[in-house]
């Protein structure tokens, strides 16, 4: 078994949140739902737990012969398994999208450093804690503003004269855009008119916009007045 220096477990830990976090960057910034701040915790505990198993257990091993066999490394193995179930709970697909998948990882993270406390493997748990509550908390402004240059929501408005048109022009943007629609709002518009608001979750490419649009135009001639695409 492997004795690890307290600053050897800090180094081991810190890297492996720099890794994650920059493999989780790159998948953020190709508009994927688990992000840097997903990818850096599932690697930091990841690393906790690895941590654990290589030096976490020192005080248990003996010399000393004995007919009971203890192995307490079990234990890791059985938290990492069963908290995963517990994860696996805060996660929701909705409308396209993923989500949850943060916080099932920062509890994944918080159970590893659970278990370090609980063994006295100090030096885990304070640094797991330390760079989980800065993936959490500082870092949530570079995710979100990767996230937003990334894929910015659009809205498409589309300015109708009568309600009767809006089931219509909605069914339309599904099939243009299947998957795709974040919300959908209908409200009063200009005049007597109404407003049907279509937020997407990422943004549609050029293509699929034009040929939307161009289908709204013909099919619904005489029921709309505008159609415009919303930064």
């Amino acid at each position: 078994m492997e004795v690890l220096e307290w600053y050897d477990v800090v180094l081991r830990l810190a890297l492996a949140a720099l890794f994650g976090a920059l493999v989780g960057l790159e998948r953020e910034s190709a508009g994927q739902d688990a992000g840097f701040r997903t990818h850096l915790l599932l690697a930091l505990g990841s690393a906790v737990f690895g941590a654990i198993s290589v030096g976490g257990f020192d005080a248990f091993i003996t010399d000393d012969p004995t007919n009971v066999q203890v192995d307490v490394t079990r234990v890791a193995s059985y938290v990492a398994a069963g908290v995963g179930f517990i994860g696996g709970g805060v996660i929701i697909k909705h409308a396209g999208s993923v989500r949850g998948i943060t916080t099932a990882t920062s509890l994944w993270t918080a159970a590893a450093i659970g278990l370090a406390a609980g063994l006295g493997f100090w030096a885990a748990a304070i640094t797991a804690t330390v760079i989980a509550l800065v993936a959490l908390a500082a870092l949530k402004p570079l995710s979100d503003w990767v996230g937003k240059r990334s894929h910015p929501p659009r809205s498409l408005v589309v300015q109708i004269a009568g309600p009767t048109a809006a089931t219509d022009v909605l069914r339309a943007v599904q099939q243009e855009v299947p998957g795709a629609i974040r919300s959908m709002q209908l409200g009063q518009g200009e005049s007597d008119g109404h407003e049907l608001v279509v937020q997407f979750w990422t943004q549609p490419d050029d293509d699929t916009i034009h040929r939307l649009v161009t289908r709204i135009k013909l099919e619904f001639g005489e029921d709309i007045r505008s159609v415009h695409l919303l930064s």
